[in-house]
């Protein structure tokens, strides 16, 4: 049997047990818990931060060799932790921040089994920063890591900048566009459904481009040519959402989840955080 038929079959076996919705809600429920691979070199200290509803997020703090009231916050993508971004630390510490990374609920070693995508997401930020008495915040996210950190940016005050690598706009159109060929409109409304009544949100809420028109701090947002996993449509409807307090960088030879690991966006980073005008 071929494999394209292989395909249709699966597919019409899911469709008649139902099994699809409980797929789709799944895959939009519970990211992959990638291993770990290691602690950084680099001095820090290791911070367990309690969320509002009870759970334990793993984080990392490295100080800056002279006191600082900046701090930066790196902010992983669904399905990642924060050893992905280990390597921007340095950058950042060189330019006298505060540096803190931590796994997001549902992710690395932190607790959690369901990812709301910012609902719950922009609380735990808050308590982060609340541990480790942040006084101003450069937030710099990836993916779903951008997303929260627009939403953040919407409503805490010490945010100063938000870099946002590759952000979906909003929820509903990012699931649309990654629907399976196979499940029909009606299985997609069903698995959204259960998603909703497991998660305790509303995919309806999240919506970083809605979050856009209450920052009023500078925002920088990048994103790759070669995304094939969020088009280029998403950041182009938040850039219009945050007028003049949102700029926007193309990056070619760049796809998803590299975005915040090509020097060409750290130059860029960089420049933004310089004409932020942030320094103490």
């Amino acid at each position: 049997m071929g494999s394209a038929r292989v395909a249709v079959v699966a597919a019409a076996v899911l469709a008649s047990s139902g099994c699809a919705s409980r797929l789709g809600a799944n895959a939009l429920l519970h990211p992959m818990r990638l291993p770990q691979v290691g602690d950084s070199p680099l001095p820090h200290r290791e911070l367990k931060v309690l969320t509002h509803d009870g759970l334990a997020l793993d984080a990392l703090v490295f100080e800056p060799p002279s006191a600082s009231t900046l701090t930066a916050v790196l902010l992983h993508g669904k399905d990642a932790n924060h050893d992905h971004l280990l390597g921007a630390v340095p950058r950042l510490l060189r330019r006298g921040y505060q540096v803190v990374v931590y796994d997001q609920r549902a992710h690395g070693r932190s607790q959690g089994t369901v990812t709301t995508y910012g609902v719950n997401e922009v609380r735990d930020l808050v308590a982060v920063l609340d541990a480790v008495g942040a006084q101003r915040v450069v937030l710099i996210g990836e993916s779903m890591g951008a997303a929260v950190a627009l939403q953040a940016a919407a409503v805490e005050p010490r945010v100063a900048a938000v870099v946002a690598g590759a952000s979906f706009s909003d929820l509903p159109t990012i699931v649309a566009e990654n629907t399976p060929w196979w499940m029909s409109r009606a299985q997609v409304r069903e698995a959204v459904s259960l998603a909703e009544a497991e998660g305790g949100f509303a995919v309806e809420q999240v919506s970083p481009m809605r979050s856009a028109e209450a920052i009023r701090v500078p925002v920088l947002l990048l994103h790759g040519l070669q995304d094939r996993y969020v088009d280029l449509s998403h950041s182009r409807r938040i850039l219009k959402h945050l007028g003049e307090h949102g700029h926007l960088v193309l990056l070619d030879g760049v796809g998803h989840i590299d975005i915040l690991l090509h020097d060409e966006a750290w130059v860029r980073i960089e420049q933004f955080l310089d004409q932020a005008h942030l320094a103490d």
